[in-house]
């Protein structure tokens, strides 16, 4: 059965909401420029909505209460595995210009460890819903003839927590994003395996809650910002640190890897599947 579409009507605000990988205050001060900018360019009013966890932004996109999301490949994967028509507008490009990311298997240099070494270890993920955590650390034990047995984890919340849990002591190995782990390396954290590059973090739009006209514009207006430019360059440097370096288009196709890495999780992810 297809769902009615329910059109945003004219004059209300398109709701946009981020992944929480920070607080409240830290997210608004961050994405209000962006949103602020969008308004501009588009003549549309936005409104920010704060969840506190992935799960519950997706079942706002569900449950059309959200127009517009930031989402990480995993959550989107998982999106669209229940419905396929949600747009994927644009990527964002990081500080290097790179639409991509890898994620690192990391372990503290003082230890001593290798991958070898892990069985029986205690690791340190971010959450459920990270791409970087409990997939891709499973997908890269697997690939040296390992697992990531039950119990054996902890979910930390975010990627800095990941790693500072490997340099207290209280973990053996954590999975993060490599580009923080990089932040990271002063303290002593070394990456023990690196996944192949992985699509990048996205701006989705609700199909039934915005129109097409709508999605071109906003795709349009943020492809058309130039970080090489200087008016562009004060403007994004307001934006929050993972949106401020430009975006180019993106399709579903582009996230085909993030769901053969899903597929290949026989019982699923803790905490989402199980």
């Amino acid at each position: 059965m297809v769902a009615t579409p329910v059109i945003t009507a004219a004059g209300e605000p398109l709701r946009f909401a981020p992944l929480p990988m920070e607080d409240r205050k830290i997210l608004l001060s961050q994405y209000e420029p962006f949103l602020d900018y969008l308004q501009e360019a588009t003549g549309e009013d936005y409104e920010f909505r704060f969840y506190r966890d992935y799960a519950r932004i997706l079942e706002a996109l569900w449950n059309d209460e959200v127009d517009l999301a930031y989402l990480g490949p995993l959550p989107y994967v998982r999106l669209t595995a229940r419905d396929d028509r949600f747009v994927p507008l644009v990527t964002f490009l990081d500080e290097t210009g790179q639409a991509r990311y890898t994620c690192s298997l990391v372990g503290f240099v003082g230890d001593g460890l290798d991958l070898a070494d892990l069985p029986g270890r205690r690791f340190a993920l971010t959450q459920p819903y990270s791409t970087c955590g409990y997939l891709v650390t499973a997908s890269l034990l697997r690939e040296s003839g390992m697992g990531l047995e039950p119990g054996s984890f902890d979910y930390v919340g975010s990627h800095s927590e990941a790693i500072l849990s490997v340099v207290r002591g209280s973990h053996a190995a954590a999975g993060a994003k490599t580009g923080i782990v990089e932040k990271f390396a002063h303290l002593g954290v070394v990456a023990l395996a690196e996944s192949d590059p992985l699509p990048g973090f996205l701006l989705v739009a609700n199909p039934r809650t915005t129109s097409r006209a709508q999605r071109e514009r906003i795709r349009q207006e943020l492809v058309a910002l130039d970080p090489a430019d200087p008016a562009d360059r004060a403007r994004l440097a307001q934006w929050g640190e993972a949106i401020r370096h430009g975006a180019v288009p993106v399709d579903d196709a582009s996230y085909a890897p993030v769901r053969r890495l899903d597929d290949a999780l026989a019982d699923g992810i803790p905490g989402i599947d199980r």
